[in-house]
């Protein structure tokens, strides 16, 4: 442990830069994959093939290839600016997790019965009140699950950064194992450090399902359904 200790100012540092890339493609990805599932959703036959194909375009090559191209072929082609190594990792990272996330929600907003949406549509509700408040309220509770699942996975995909230069947790771990030469200390910290922030993670959006209206709604129900066979054997014990 004390290549931990001796180096812990660069590791901190270093950690820090990873949950902040891990934060911002959440968080980005999160309403990039809202966007290219409302438009595979689309009631015009075009648009929901050329999302489905930009879904597949992205999602298709490996998130590494994507990285590299972003940052170092990227810049060779005309009129395209030159990324720094922290921008292109956010970029391509959301790309990729608005990508996958898409399905996730897509799939969300399908499982909910079309005929709530006609009934919806019969009472003259419009199509945005519609899925604001009858459609979105149920599909969370199968979209949030799943994209919890999801963020867990973009956090780990955050230590392919270093392969392009930046400085996240990674990088300075193999930077303090050619120092020290204590490979099993160090990479035994950074695998705890993965565990804890992907548990973080699964608790974060663990509670955030506690919160969604139709999970408190089935609660609710629940508890009412058992309250009468709790009065009923409290009566019979007294």
């Amino acid at each position: 442990m004390k290549a931990v200790f001796e180096y812990w100012p660069v590791l901190a540092q270093g950690l820090w830069v990873t949950i902040w890339v891990a934060v911002c493609i959440i968080l980005g990805a999160l309403p990039g994959a809202v966007v290219l599932a409302a438009l595979r959703l689309s009631e015009t036959r075009a648009i929901r093939v050329a999302s489905m194909l930009l879904i597949e375009l992205i999602r298709a090559p490996s998130a590494v290839v994507l990285l590299f191209w972003a940052f170092y072929a990227l810049p060779l082609l005309p009129g395209m600016p030159r990324l720094s190594p922290l921008v292109a990792a956010i970029l391509v990272l959301t790309l990729d997790g608005a990508a996958y996330g898409a399905e996730i929600v897509r799939a969300g907003i399908e499982a909910v019965h079309r005929g709530q949406t006609d009934a919806c549509h019969a009472l003259g509700v419009s199509k945005i009140q519609s899925f604001r408040k009858v459609v979105l309220p149920q599909a969370l509770s199968q979209i949030v699950p799943g994209f919890g699942s999801l963020a867990r996975s973009m956090i780990k995909w955050t230590a392919i950064v270093s392969f392009i230069g930046v400085q996240d947790v990674l990088y300075v771990a193999n930077y303090v194992r050619g120092q020290t030469f204590d490979t099993l200390t160090v990479f035994c910290f950074l695998g705890a450090i993965y565990w804890i922030l992907t548990a973080l993670c699964g608790l974060t959006f663990r509670a955030l399902e506690q919160l969604l209206p139709l999970n408190r709604a089935l609660r609710a129900a629940r508890a009412s359904a058992h309250a009468p066979e709790i009065e009923v054997l409290t009566g019979a014990a007294q």
